[in-house]
């Protein structure tokens, strides 16, 4: 039986998730001559973190799925006043069915008159708080906007995306360490491109940008890399692409060994793991067997299944 979401997504601390979502029955997300919809989703995400508190610390957009990795940031939710929850909300959702049966403008700015209806009730500003710090919340106002464009788009109706989305719990810093770097290798894998920092679509390009002191293309709101520094993560990921290349050839990136002996994963596990993708594998959590431990006992279980370790 899967695990049930509120049992991986705790929303009321700050954490990091792996969140994967695949369109249904193979159909094209980006590829051929979708490639404008990279941008879709990227706009989206860009304009979703002005009202949320959500960051990313990773993210790549293939051609019938997405990888992101996410971190929602309850703590600070909590420092917004009442007026700034209810103008975040009516930012994102203004309510045009409301308007409309009133005969207002859909396009105009929150009205002090809906800003009244929400502050003037204590329980719906804590649910809204609550809301713009959510992953699924995030996910919803994300993937319903991509699959009403593409729908639309494509001239049809129906189910875009195969499921919600899948969530993994990421425990600590060396697994958030193996999941972005898997994350922005998978335009290699894919074979989209040759060199992880020239991906179109994805959180590597912005971190050489940012490294390179040229503008970035997204606005995106990026989390610290998971290594010390921008250049120490881009050194670290430009020599897995190379191995990617020419396996057993390349050198191993130094700062991954005493990574995967904290996790308990073996190299050769991990290399399979690069060339041939997880999405297949079962788990909910990723971490060291201390982080582990904990997370079984803060689901109140006995353990917990890693996906790495699977």
């Amino acid at each position: 039986m899967p695990t049930p979401r509120k049992n991986i997504v705790d929303e009321n601390v700050v954490g990091d998730y792996h969140l994967i979502s695949r369109c249904v029955r193979q159909c094209r997300l980006c590829g051929d001559e979708l490639e404008h919809r990279r941008d879709w989703i990227e706009r989206r995400i860009a304009q979703l973190q002005r009202s949320m508190a959500i960051d990313l610390t990773a993210w790549n957009i293939l051609s019938n799925h997405l990888h992101i990795l996410a971190t929602n940031r309850p703590d600070t939710a909590k420092r917004w006043s009442d007026r700034e929850v209810a103008l975040r909300w009516l930012r994102l959702f203004p309510g045009h069915w409301l308007r409309r049966k009133k005969g207002a403008p859909r396009n105009l700015p929150p009205t002090e008159a809906e800003i009244a209806a929400i502050t003037r009730s204590p329980a719906r500003v804590k649910m809204l708080r609550k809301r713009l710090s959510s992953i699924s919340w995030f996910m919803k106002a994300l993937k319903e906007h991509v699959s009403r464009r593409a729908n639309a788009e494509d001239g049809c109706t129906g189910a875009f995306w195969e499921r919600r989305f899948r969530s993994i719990r990421i425990l600590d810093e060396p697994a958030k360490l193996i999941t972005a770097t898997y994350i922005d290798l998978n335009g290699v894998r894919a074979g989209m491109v040759s060199r992880p920092e020239v991906t179109s679509h994805g959180s590597i390009s912005e971190r050489a940008a940012i490294v390179a002191g040229l503008p970035r293309r997204t606005r995106i709101r990026m989390a610290a890399a998971p290594l010390a520094s921008n250049e120490a993560y881009l050194e670290h990921v430009d020599a897995w692409g190379r191995w990617h290349h020419s396996p057993g050839k390349a050198s191993i990136p130094p700062s991954l060994p005493p990574i995967l002996e904290r996790l308990e994963l073996t190299r050769k596990r991990w290399l399979n793991l690069v060339r041939n993708g997880w999405e297949q594998l079962r788990g909910t959590a990723i971490g060291t067997p201390e982080s582990r431990r904990r997370e079984a006992e803060r689901r109140r279980r006995r353990w917990v299944i890693d996906l790495l370790a699977s």
